[in-house]
């Protein structure tokens, strides 16, 4: 039994040692174990995204869920590269677009943004200022249009490249860059009016 035991144990401790490619590569040969250190390591990137560009917590949640599902099965074309992490954005960012069209949720999307963490104010006007700041800034965000505000969300909250963004849109580069270029300019257009 302890035998088992720990030979189950080297297994799993041998494929957190593995890096995102070797596990997507075992992925796409049918073995799922990898599957679940792959979320381990990443689910809570995916997630934050989503929170950002999702309707609302609960599809969030379920938008995790179905992004990782569908990278395992997606797990053949992924390019070997250190992180899988751009390719899971990706996947999530395809799956966002499946389920505009789909359901017609283009409104819905546009509506919240879930909660981005704080630190700690040092007073309590302090954390009103900063809550105040951070509705602003959602709501500036959210009345961007959809491209403008995936591209934003990608690069400003995510730290994609505009090359990850570009290919994972299946846009050229020059409009990536375009699209944030107006996405800030915007935000920022909206910030100073809100400001007067």
């Amino acid at each position: 039994m302890r035998r088992v035991q720990a030979r189950e144990a080297r297994e799993a401790q041998t494929l957190r040692d593995e890096t995102d490619a070797a596990l997507l590569t075992a992925i796409a040969q049918g073995d799922l174990g990898p599957l679940g250190v792959l979320f381990d390591r990443h689910h809570e990137h995916v997630r934050q995204f989503l929170l950002r560009a999702a309707p609302n917590d609960a599809d969030a949640d379920d938008l995790v869920q179905e992004t990782f599902l569908t990278a395992a099965r997606a797990a053949a074309s992924f390019d070997g590269r250190e992180t899988a992490r751009p390719f899971l954005i990706g996947v999530a960012v395809q799956l966002l677009r499946r389920r505009r069209r789909t359901f017609a949720r283009l409104r819905a999307l546009i509506e919240s943004f879930g909660s981005t963490p704080t630190p700690p104010s040092a007073t309590p006007e302090d954390q009103a200022s900063l809550a105040e700041d951070e509705a602003r800034i959602r709501s500036a965000v959210a009345r961007l249009a959809d491209e403008r505000r995936l591209v934003l969300v990608m690069v400003e909250w995510n730290g994609m490249s505009g090359v990850e963004v570009a290919r994972l849109l299946e846009t050229p580069v020059g409009t990536v860059w375009r699209r944030l270029h107006e996405a800030r300019a915007e935000v920022r257009r909206a910030l100073e009016r809100g400001a007067r």
